[in-house]
């Protein structure tokens, strides 16, 4: 059988493990699935109901991270250095984990926005969609998997502000972060930060694109001061994705 990647659209980890099979031209069907229906899907496959989940021949693998060791010879010509793992890891924690918390704190309170979000097909900007079926049972828990709590907001927000202001610093001195070419650390922070820096080649910019946000996410946002990586993951886009689905 092809082998079945298993994602949500607008999923930041979801991307990089579908950029990553892109890029080393690894053939695959894209099964995207709905927050919520997609336990039914994934119950048979894997104990850990997450995405993204890569299912093959050989055996199911779950994670973005798992699904860029298979192919990273592939993709970048090399395996990564142990400080290449080691800022991925670093970017995932502080970069991906502390932007799902605060994606869904900021879009939680608006129901039609989180119901378009989740379709499996973007709408326009001006189609009215209502909010996903269960839409509270979902939110509370989101709430409690992502741990939205005023401390924990707090937390993340200076995780994701130390680790972007240490890439700041590189980035500013070198174009790819291992000096030579795109690897997975460009090819990481593209796409766990993609959703705030919005590059037209994302996959999930039509449906970013297909809301308007709230004011108080689009405030934090410009405040934050990242322009040196937002410009950097544009760049990083336009070069280098390519999609196969």
């Amino acid at each position: 059988m092809s082998a079945k990647l298993y994602t949500f659209p607008i999923s930041h980890f979801s991307e990089k493990a579908r950029w990553g099979l892109d890029v080393a031209n690894y053939p695959y069907v894209l099964n995207p699935l709905i927050p919520g229906q997609h336990i039914q899907t994934l119950k048979p496959i894997v104990s850990d109901l997450y995405v993204p989940v890569l299912e093959t021949d050989s055996g199911v693998i779950q994670g973005s991270s798992s699904i860029l060791d298979l192919v990273e010879e592939k993709a970048f010509g090399k395996k990564a250095t142990d400080e290449e793992r080691q800022m991925e890891e670093k970017i995932d924690n502080q970069i991906g984990k502390s932007l799902q918390t605060l994606l869904y704190h900021f879009i939680l309170d608006y129901p039609d926005i989180v119901g378009k979000l989740f379709l499996l097909q973007p709408t326009t900007l001006e189609e009215t969609v209502g909010p996903p079926e269960h839409f509270e049972l979902i939110a509370l828990s989101l709430k409690r998997r992502y741990k939205i709590t005023p401390k924990n907001l707090e937390v993340v927000k200076l995780a994701l502000d130390e680790c972007s202001k240490e890439l700041i610093q590189i980035y500013k001195s070198k174009k790819y972060f291992n000096g030579n070419t795109f690897g997975r650390v460009d090819l990481t922070l593209a796409s766990l930060m993609g959703m705030l820096s919005e590059p037209k080649e994302s996959p999930a910019y039509p449906w970013f694109t297909s809301v308007k946000m709230p004011e108080s996410f689009i405030q934090w946002r410009n405040e934050l001061g990242y322009d040196v990586l937002f410009e950097k993951i544009r760049e990083f886009y336009k070069d280098f994705r390519i999609q196969s689905k």
